[in-house]
């Protein structure tokens, strides 16, 4: 996707949503607003890959498969806080992935000689998001909130290739990274099915380091009295250009998250 998409995109989204608050559906949203605030803690168990490419042309691509077997440690999860129609929402994602360097490959280049080669690849990641939101727009239906906010980005992915052919050996390393932070808009909702099951969604996009960044999720929902469990898709990308070591990066997949309302 292009830098447009801020414009062919996200703008006619957020005007159909202020298109849609029509005074119905404002002293709707306003008669369901309490003056308390409401504090959700969100727990996401989310099943990403990883792809894109490095400024030298090098192509990344890493499975969730992949990254669950060699997992150091991760976290993900989220508070939301809500007070009438306004919104505040912290979203943080920490992976820490890597193989341990005892694979070798031996490789034949010709009769009785054999060379060995190892690979070792290690990932480290934080991704921050902060986003305010406003309420447009309320029903029975479902609502629709206009957002804006910052996106952070702190990502190195580390390769070392060993080869070995009897008494010679060379290692290679190589460590593109990427930190960068960024603004962006949107709009996030959902669509009510009926009182319990309802269809969640979320796009945003914007710039700032970074040439584009984007995100968007959808899925199903269903309520609980403690709150509500969700399974979605969710994908996450950015374009950096040819300033960092990194060209593109995008990281998606399945989500399941459970949310409990305070």
């Amino acid at each position: 996707m292009s830098r447009s998409i801020v414009k062919h995109v996200l703008g006619p989204l957020v005007l159909a949503g202020a298109l849609f608050a029509s005074p119905a559906g404002a002293r709707a949203a306003d008669s369901g607003a309490g003056d308390d605030w409401q504090i959700a803690a969100i727990l996401d168990m989310w099943a990403p890959g990883i792809s894109g490419s490095t400024a030298g042309g090098a192509d990344i691509d890493v499975s969730f498969d992949t990254l669950i077997s060699n997992l150091n440690m991760t976290f993900m999860g989220a508070v939301e806080a809500r007070k009438g129609p306004w919104s505040l929402l912290g979203d943080v994602i920490y992976l820490n992935a890597g193989g341990d360097g005892a694979g070798k490959v031996p490789i034949a280049i010709a009769p009785g000689a054999a060379a060995k080669v190892k690979v070792n690849v290690k990932t480290r990641s934080w991704i921050l998001n902060l986003i305010g939101g406003y309420n447009i727009w309320q029903s029975e239906q479902g609502s629709l909130d206009a957002l804006l906010g910052a996106r952070y980005l702190e990502m190195k992915i580390d390769f070392c290739l060993d080869f070995a052919l009897g008494p010679f050996a060379i290692s290679k390393g190589l460590s593109p990274q990427d930190t960068v932070l960024d603004g962006v808009m949107g709009v996030k909702g959902h669509y009510n099915i009926n009182p319990k099951w309802y269809v969640p969604f979320y796009l945003d996009a914007g710039t700032g380091e970074s040439e584009l960044t984007w995100q968007a999720s959808a899925g199903i929902a269903y309520r609980f009295n403690w709150g509500d469990v969700s399974l979605q898709y969710r994908h996450l990308a950015w374009e950096f250009g040819s300033a960092g070591g990194l060209n593109d990066l995008s990281v998606s997949g399945p989500l399941l998250a459970a949310k409990f309302v305070f």
